[in-house]
């Protein structure tokens, strides 16, 4: 594959984001394999936080699935989920605001988790995409709810029950032990809903962001929508004529038949 073909194949995804967090992932789970996962704690959200700030935004790169086949599948299953649900997300969204919501998603559970979690547990660690990206799929089931997708690809759910299994999953992985530190953990899904149903002042969620010609546009091509609004009706308007003109047809064939049938008889 040229390096032609390779910037056609990231300008056609319209997501460079989603593709830029997705890479750094990637080359962090590889470089703890090759070092057996030495310093990866310097990364890892631990109680004592104030010593490492810093861990309040790395946490999520302390990933290390070569560990077992296991890990390595849901290392691939995160990839794709996060590839199509961040991408379309992305697609959706200005850039400034997808990286917002990035940020949020990271650093919200990690506050949350810092400031309530030694009030209902001695000892905590974090690490892994899992809770930002539970974020990203709130935000997700929540502009998509009637939409249906494959989870692991056997089992078929809707956006809006997705959404509740995500809320479910992250309170029973995280309150493993403790359910309350697991509601503790899920305290940022609730601002991941509410930011895209627009219930934020200030801060809505915007349709529109238009990947074009290298550059974003924060506003929607609107001439081309109306276009594809008026070929969509057009389409339908010569489906009927097409339809009636068939039944017509129809029945001037069986028509004819009959008549047939008569001067036979």
């Amino acid at each position: 594959m040229s390096l032609n073909q390779v910037q056609s194949w990231f300008r056609r995804q319209a997501a460079p984001i989603t593709l830029a967090v997705l890479a750094s992932v990637i080359v962090m789970a590889f470089f703890w394999w090759f070092t057996a996962g030495r310093g990866m704690d310097s990364i890892i959200l631990f109680t004592d936080w104030q010593d490492r700030p810093w861990t309040l935004f790395t946490y999520p790169w302390a990933e290390q699935p070569f560990v077992s086949g296991l890990a390595i599948l849901s290392f691939v299953f995160l990839i794709m989920w996060v590839f199509w649900v961040g991408g379309t997300t992305e697609r959706d969204l200005s850039p400034g605001k997808y990286i917002g919501l990035w940020i949020a998603m990271i650093l919200l559970p990690a506050l949350f988790i810092v400031l309530l979690g030694p009030l209902v547990a001695k000892a905590y660690g974090t690490a892994g995409m899992w809770l930002p990206v539970a974020g990203i799929t709130v935000v997700w089931c929540t502009r998509n709810p009637r939409q249906t997708i494959m989870l692991y690809g056997l089992i078929p759910l809707s956006g809006f029950w997705l959404g509740w299994v995500t809320v479910v999953s992250v309170v029973l992985l995280a309150g493993f032990g403790n359910p309350v530190l697991g509601l503790v953990s899920a305290l940022h899904l609730p601002i991941a809903w509410a930011f895209a149903s627009n219930r934020i002042p200030g801060m809505s969620y915007s349709r529109g962001a238009v990947f074009m010609s290298n550059r974003w546009s924060d506003k929607p091509n609107l001439k081309k929508s109306e276009r594809l609004d008026k070929s969509y009706f057009e389409d339908v308007k010569k489906r009927e004529k097409e339809r009636e003109e068939r039944e017509r047809l129809r029945k001037l064939f069986e028509s004819s038949l009959q008549d047939d049938q008569k001067e036979d008889g």
